[in-house]
């Protein structure tokens, strides 16, 4: 009925298998980043279909990824389709563009979700009552507590206003948290144009396509590019791994989730890392769990070495069913790759 292997392939029903590679008919993608779509070209060619939300599936093509049409199966959220007897529909997940939970009704008409990576749930990420719930453990510890989570937002948006003051600012991101935090200062008013290139500027070109408010972003390489930049007035943005090449020539942020404690921690004189994620914390994951009605509670142990700590608390705290998937969790990540 359901099983998560050691690569992270999450097999639900008899036909799907959600965020990792195993050979069965349906491929379902939850988002974008590379800890969700491993062995993606395997399942291209294997799979009969590669299912996700519009806004996933083109930025999976911006990424490089060869996904021949008739095998692209585009869903919107809340639309259920039936496959070989058993129905599937994606559900909205707060965490980067074109996120999606996934539903899965088996042909015992038994429901099975999986949450994928999510924050801000009841809210932005909408609670699930399945028969059974997978659920993300990737912050599954009661050290993963963000106290200020409430005004991240704004926190954020004050540090990058502040710091234009001075002069240009480059964001280190990782692929759509970059567009989240775009979103953020137009949200907050911060109106500098956006410098941006590449992969960088494909999945900006798709946020802009479905409506996120993304304000100005500008090829640096082309003649308004570079007279921005010569004016020194802008933000621009690049991959998080980047970072470390970072220049002196303007001040530097890295979005960094697995910041905890801090809001903001200076690395040199010019450089700074932010505690921004894209995945809530210990206390939204425990929300999610306690107000949904899920018969059984499955723990993702596959992305997370916190999974078995967090059954205890539930067990513990909240007595509900609970189980940790895969068994064997020797390949399990310590941290998502793209937060």
């Amino acid at each position: 009925m359901f099983d998560i292997q050691e690569n992270g392939a999450i097999l639900v029903g008899n036909n799907f298998v959600i965020d990792g590679h195993h050979k069965r008919l349906f491929r379902a993608v939850t988002h974008f980043h590379a800890d969700h779509i491993g062995g993606l070209n395997k399942s291209i060619t294997e799979c009969t279909s590669i299912i996700a939300s519009p806004i996933t599936l083109e930025s999976l093509q911006a990424l490089g990824y060869n996904i021949p049409k008739h095998k692209q199966l585009p869903l919107d959220y809340g639309i259920k389709v039936d496959l070989l007897g058993e129905k599937i529909q994606l559900e909205k997940a707060e965490h980067i563009m074109g996120a999606s939970q996934v539903v899965v009704e088996t042909d015992k008409d038994i429901e099975i979700a999986y949450t994928g990576d999510f924050r801000n749930p009841g809210k932005g990420t909408p609670i699930l009552n399945p028969d059974v719930l997978i659920i993300d453990a990737t912050y599954g510890s009661p050290i993963f507590v963000r106290k200020y989570k409430d005004d991240i937002e704004m926190l954020f948006a004050d540090y990058i206003a502040d710091s234009l003051l001075k002069g240009p600012v480059t964001i280190y991101a990782y692929y759509g948290k970059m567009q989240e935090a775009m979103k953020i200062l137009r949200k907050y008013k911060v109106d500098a144009p956006y410098i941006v290139e590449d992969k960088v500027e494909k999945l900006t070109k798709i946020a802009d396509k479905y409506g996120e408010n993304i304000g100005k972003y500008i090829n640096k390489k082309t003649e308004e590019g570079k007279k921005i930049i010569k004016d020194g007035w802008y933000v621009e943005f690049k991959h998080a791994t980047e970072f470390k090449k970072r220049g002196k020539g303007t001040t530097n942020f890295l979005l960094d989730g697995w910041l905890i404690k801090d809001f903001i921690k200076q690395v040199d004189t010019n450089s700074y890392t932010i505690g921004f994620s894209s995945h809530g914390d210990f206390e939204d994951t425990l929300k999610y769990i306690e107000t949904s009605t899920a018969d059984l509670i499955v723990l993702d142990g596959s992305r997370s070495k916190y999974a078995k700590e967090l059954a205890a608390y539930i067990t513990k705290y909240l007595r509900k069913k609970v189980k940790v998937l895969p068994l064997v969790t020797s390949t399990s990540l310590s941290s998502p790759s793209d937060d």
